[in-house]
């Protein structure tokens, strides 16, 4: 088995199968993610009658609790080191707890608001607790299976963008009509079409992951001499993790740059809705929008890595952080009732946006290489946790950007999928407050000091040292 773990940690079995494992790992995840991702603040304000500012607080509220727990998530990943797959086990419970949260979030039952502001927050809860531990498992085992290859973590990297972009195509393109059509069967007044389609997605999921837990099978099985080479993974100790990790000024550059996309991605889908529910006037058009920008992403995302590649790894986050930053100017000047504006500016966002998707969570890994390089203690699997942690911090802000817009705009709920609001305005600051976030990324991002070539060094001096340490246990 060990000798089977030194060969995928070389990179040299990165070809057939093993990419498309990674692939369908995203693929499967954002099919039990999208109808919340998209339209769960829809569904709150317009059917269970939640104020903008009333949800936003109780979505701050499940989300407090959310980034607490996801404070201690990877160092739970990274010491637990289950028999049955330290990484890919994590990844096998997700769909059953994320099909119950969906399932609460969608419920509405029909009792008092505190009431279903409780459900609420428990199916919030189960929704999000799990993706802390799924994302770091996933992020670790990039790093894992690639080892010292470089190009082979952007090759996985890759296929993780392609897989999300894939997944995209099919519930943008299917996902309203899904919906309406199960609301117009078991009443639209109820909007049961979000639960039927929600809880669907979650299954879907359930079974792809089933797949790839077996398929990861070979690559991330247990290993008894973990515990016994000193600083690995699992010996190094909690205080250590969080104290080497605070002082990694590299570290928070990568957090920093993620959080603001996050606050913006995580505005975005859920006030896409509203974009095209009142100023198109036809949230159906959403499909098509969508479906175009995702087909897009795909195509370019088989072929950006080579640009990628040749840009490096920084170079290629601020220049899609600039791209992605004019699109959305153009949508904000021009997008109000004109559904043609907002697909080709979705289109070019989405393009652009696969090049720093191609890079995926690579900064996170060099980051992690060099804070292994320079104090000799694998605190790797933790700092790959702190993905989800930004994305729980944006969420959180999101949450209270989106109340803050929909006031903007004159949002007023009349109940029954209707509402009062000035769409123009709202398309003006929604776009435009996305333009500055993405700016503001691109200016973080300079300031990431650690290059492709540095980081190969890194990595390949701590699997040196790692080797070493092995072999003095084996004498």
């Amino acid at each position: 088995m060990a000798e089977k773990q030194q060969e995928q940690g070389n990179g040299t079995n990165l070809g057939g199968l093993i990419p498309w494992i990674f692939f369908f790992q995203t693929f499967a995840r954002n099919f039990g993610q999208v109808t919340t991702n998209q339209f769960m603040q829809l569904f709150m304000t317009d059917y269970a009658m939640m104020q903008p500012f009333v949800l936003a607080t109780v979505l701050a509220v499940g989300q407090v609790i959310d980034n607490v727990l996801s404070f201690v998530a990877g160092g739970i990943v990274q010491k637990a080191n289950f028999k049955s797959g330290p990484y890919r086990t994590w990844i096998l419970m997700n769909g059953p707890l994320l099909t119950l949260g969906v399932f609460l979030i969608f419920l509405n039952p029909n009792i008092p608001q505190a009431g279903k502001i409780a459900v609420f927050v428990i199916g919030y809860l189960f929704r999000n607790v799990p993706q802390n531990f799924i994302a770091t498992a996933q992020n670790t085992l990039v790093s894992q299976v690639a080892g010292t290859n470089m190009n082979g973590r952007l090759t996985l990297t890759s296929r993780l963008s392609q897989g999300s972009n894939a997944s995209m195509i099919i519930t943008n393109f299917v996902s309203i009509y899904l919906i309406n059509f199960f609301n117009n069967l078991l009443g639209v007044e109820t909007g049961r079409g979000y639960l039927v389609v929600g809880v669907g997605y979650c299954l879907i999921q359930t079974a792809f992951q089933v797949w790839v837990y077996r398929a990861l099978s070979p690559y991330d099985q247990y290993d008894p001499d973990l515990k016994k080479v000193e600083s690995s993974s699992v010996n190094t100790k909690v205080s250590h993790m969080y104290l080497d990790t605070f002082r990694n000024i590299q570290v928070w550059i990568v957090i920093l740059m993620y959080t603001i996309r996050t606050v913006a991605s995580s505005t975005l889908g859920p006030m896409t809705a509203y974009v095209f529910r009142y100023s198109i006037n036809d949230i159906t058009r959403m499909s098509p929008n969508g479906t175009a920008g995702s087909i897009a992403a795909l195509v370019v995302s088989f072929l950006i890595p080579p640009v990628a590649k040749k840009l490096g790894k920084k170079m290629s986050q601020i220049t899609a952080n600039l791209l992605v930053a004019a699109g959305y100017v153009f949508m904000a000047m021009f997008g109000h009732q004109n559904p043609l504006v907002l697909i080709t500016g979705t289109v070019w966002v989405s393009m652009s946006s696969t090049l720093s998707a191609a890079i995926g969570i690579n900064n996170y890994s060099d980051a992690a290489e060099y804070q292994l390089w320079k104090t000799g203690r694998d605190s790797r699997p933790f700092i790959m946790s702190l993905h989800s942690i930004t994305l729980k911090i944006g969420r959180t802000l999101s949450s209270f950007i989106i109340a803050g817009l929909l006031v903007s705009c004159g949002y007023q709920a009349l109940g029954a999928g209707k509402a009062i609001i000035d769409a123009q305005v709202l398309v003006r600051n929604l776009y435009g407050f996305m333009a500055i976030m993405y700016l503001l990324s691109a200016v973080v991002m300079s300031f990431f000091a650690i290059t492709d070539e540095k980081a190969k060094e890194y990595a390949e001096e701590n699997r040196r040292r790692e080797q070493e340490a092995r072999a003095a246990i084996v004498q």
